[in-house]
């Protein structure tokens, strides 16, 4: 049985990909804080390393014969301190790339991000399309994404860009979005609402890690959903869907923006600069390339994805959630000024 290192393995991704592989592998499970429960223990090694220590790092490689590396720890985009931004995703990248090469690991999967592209396009953006990332967290990436295309390392390399991964445990943002739908809250989307932005469903991009397991050479590939609609016909379908009383409501793009930074200052949303950007922005990833090389297909829309986890969100209200960065409940607050503000429409 081949053994594959997840890195990341405590949040909502690297969580998902341990749970769908441990039954045809032996899974290492690294995160540098305490383990979650998996929904299956066997074939599971929980190891609590950070990837920054190198030395520490070595000993994982060096006692265990590591067949796949599957990388999806990263720094989030949140976070405020930019050289730990740098630390985690570029240099615990080259780390872990570092090892692979010594001691001779077969295929290293890395899950990049199209946060890389941080400005509007008018059409879908292939893999050819030079970044126009503005926060460190996409140009880190993208480094990271530069080092493992030009490393020595010479077995397989398979990078998949992300744009939004959506996923049950994912509450960090999408908690927001369906309080606002389940209260029957007003949903005030900046400008237009006919942008366009692409999300991939978490079990769609598994599926597709397992399709490149077998995949020789070097490659990087979008991945996402199909037929990307816009905001306002994603969250109106989302809204038939709940049965909700909610209305789409429309700002125009400058005060909205004015808003929700002045909310973000006041800590009262978790919507910094590049979420504000990503909101009034057309980004959309060209996948032909993967569909064609891995016989790939998504099986969820946009919107088929939020419906499913909205869903899920309703028949777990009440219960304990986890508290890893990208699966607690944000903060709500924001949600009693909209309530406020819905008596006066």
């Amino acid at each position: 049985m081949e053994t594959i290192l997840v890195t990341g393995s405590n949040g909502f991704l690297g969580e998902e990909v341990i749970n769908s592989l441990c039954d045809g592998y032996n899974v290492l499970a690294l995160d540098k804080n305490d383990q979650v429960f998996f929904s299956s223990n066997a074939n599971i090694t929980k190891l609590k390393n950070n990837i920054n220590e190198l030395s520490k790092l070595e000993d994982i490689f060096q006692n265990r014969k590591i067949d796949i590396v599957i990388h999806c720890a990263a720094e989030i985009l949140d976070a405020e301190d930019s050289n730990e931004v740098w630390k985690t995703n570029y240099h615990g990248t080259k780390n872990l790339l570092d090892l692979s090469e010594k001691y001779d690991v077969k295929k290293f999967i890395f899950t990049s991000t199209f946060s890389i592209f941080e400005k509007s396009y008018i059409s879908s953006i292939d893999e050819n399309e030079l970044p126009s990332a503005i926060v460190d967290y996409g140009k880190s990436k993208y480094a990271a994404e530069n080092l493992i295309l030009r490393h020595s390392y010479n077995n397989d390399v398979v990078i998949f860009r992300c744009p939004v991964i959506i996923g049950k445990k994912r509450l960090d943002k999408l908690c927001l979005l369906f309080e606002m739908v389940h209260k029957n809250i007003s949903l005030w989307l900046i400008g237009s609402g006919m942008n366009k932005i692409h999300f991939i469903y978490s079990s769609d991009l598994i599926s597709a890690i397992k399709l490149s397991m077998r995949l020789r050479g070097k490659h990087l590939f979008n991945i996402g959903s199909d037929n990307v609609k816009s905001l306002n016909v994603v969250f109106q379908k989302l809204i038939d869907h709940a049965k909700s009383n909610t209305k789409i409501r429309k700002i125009p793009q400058l005060f909205g923006i004015f808003c929700i930074n002045l909310a973000f200052l006041l800590k009262i949303v978790s919507l910094g600069p590049y979420h504000q950007r990503m909101l009034v922005s057309n980004l959309v990833l060209n996948t032909d390339r993967i569909k064609k090389k891995l016989n790939w297909a998504p099986k969820y829309s946009n919107e088929d994805m939020l419906m499913e986890c909205y869903d899920h969100y309703i028949s777990t209200i009440g219960q304990a959630k986890d508290v890893s960065s990208s699966k607690k409940i944000p903060n709500l607050k924001i949600l009693k000024i909209l309530r406020f503000l819905d008596k006066f429409i």
